[in-house]
């Protein structure tokens, strides 16, 4: 979401998985809380962001939740791979894991995650190993 809305390197994959499948792009509760902090640190305007949220909201309609479910998922995720994985980021992409959808990021934290157990389109920026 924070590519697509800065515009940086990537948002124009975002941009096309919008356009061509909007019913099918679902976005982590965890994502929401995450974006809404940048936006913080962006647009210290609160008008701007209510604005910014808004067109999200409207593009992003279907919000997964982080159940029991997906904290065990993430668990696993965190436990299976070799790196340490920050929370949100496990949730992230274990919220991805439970409805069996491709993650779409551009966290090196999330890449570490091997893609056998979670599918995944890394977008052009972070990349950087850790």
């Amino acid at each position: 979401m924070l590519a697509h809305c800065t515009e940086e390197p990537g948002f124009e994959v975002v941009e096309e998985l919008l356009g061509a499948q909007p019913d099918s792009v679902f976005v982590s509760a965890i994502t929401w809380l995450e974006f809404q902090l940048r936006l913080v640190e962006l647009m210290p305007v609160s008008s701007q962001r209510a604005e910014v949220l808004a067109i999200y909201e409207e593009l992003m309609t279907r919000t997964l939740p982080v159940t029991r479910e997906v904290a065990g998922l993430a668990f696993d995720l965190r436990r299976r791979v070799p790196v340490r994985i920050p929370n949100a980021a496990a949730l992230i992409a274990a919220t991805a894991r439970s409805v069996n959808a491709v993650l779409v990021h551009r966290d090196p934290h999330m890449g570490a995650i091997p893609t056998r157990l979670v599918k995944q389109v890394v977008l052009p920026g972070k990349q950087a190993a850790l």
